[in-house]
């Protein structure tokens, strides 16, 4: 740890704290009982965020027959949950921005980041978790690539290229160079930032299962949801039981093999939101 307190200090420009997603997670917590104007004050704070959550709001995915002028309205219309999603997503571009010059793809890590916080999501409701901190931790699970692109450049980014690395994973490479790997940076700053634990957690084992002890729900949710989000980005990737993380991330959560199919066909189902959404940020 004291070796990555070292890093975090010596990296130029780290992210900024996300402060709007555990507020609005937290106003979110009982939607049956959620304060509409709680919900409008956090988001209307930030007047970037409002000014593209309306535009998307406003958009031909959503066709509203009238026009969405505020956030209130944006949220009668299409939901809490559909608000937290868009809000969540939109903010998560600013702090899984990378430093320019260091091979980071920007926008590959955030569609990856949106898809598997999107899958999360839909396993933690199906596990009966909290949906909405899920998709926050899932959001979050690679901003430690974010770290390391800013302090290594290239040298680190030439390594997701699994024929440049060689025959170890990308985690097994960080851990085998640097002595840490993403997983565990990124937790380091969530804390930094007191973001809440369950997100810190999910974050720092969501490769390392096998360490997680009783955080594992929440650190199988974010594995899953990684599995399913590789699946949309790389057709020969399978869930099958021959991926040695599904096993164990299923039996943490209770769930089967046909449940994570069944979650894949649902997920499918609402992917033209996801695309839409991507289509959307520019």
């Amino acid at each position: 740890m004291d070796n990555i307190s070292e890093l975090l200090k010596k990296v130029e420009i780290l992210p900024t704290s996300p402060a709007l997603l555990p507020k609005l997670s937290r106003a979110l917590g009982n939607i049956d009982n959620a304060d509409i104007d709680d919900v409008v004050d956090i988001i209307a704070y930030d007047s970037a965020l409002t000014a593209k959550l309306l535009q998307i709001a406003n958009s031909a995915y959503f066709r509203s027959a009238i026009p969405i002028t505020n956030v209130g309205e944006a949220v009668s219309q299409i939901g809490y949950d559909a608000v937290y999603l868009l809000a969540a997503s939109i903010s998560s571009e600013n702090f899984l921005r990378p430093p320019p010059g260091t091979g980071l793809d920007a926008v590959l890590l955030w569609k990856h980041s949106v898809t598997t916080a999107f899958g999360a999501q839909h396993i933690a409701w199906a596990a009966q978790l909290d949906g909405n901190l899920l998709f926050t931790a899932g959001l979050l699970h690679d901003l430690g690539k974010v770290i390391l692109a800013g302090a290594h450049g290239t040298a680190y980014t030439a390594m997701f290229n699994p024929a440049t690395r060689g025959p170890l994973t990308l985690v097994e490479w960080e851990k085998k160079h640097y002595g840490y790997d993403h997983a565990e940076i990124g937790a380091a700053l969530l804390e930094r930032w007191k973001l809440p634990k369950p997100i810190v957690t999910a974050v720092r084992f969501h490769h390392k299962l096998h360490l997680s002890a009783e955080n594992a729900p929440p650190a199988a949710c974010i594995c899953l949801g990684n599995a399913l989000s590789r699946t949309l980005e790389l057709p020969a990737f399978s869930l099958d039981a021959a991926n040695p993380d599904i096993p164990p991330a299923l039996q943490a959560l209770n769930l089967t093999a046909d449940d994570l199919a069944a979650l894949w066909d649902r997920i499918h189902e609402n992917w033209e939101f996801v695309q839409n959404l991507f289509d959307l940020r520019k």
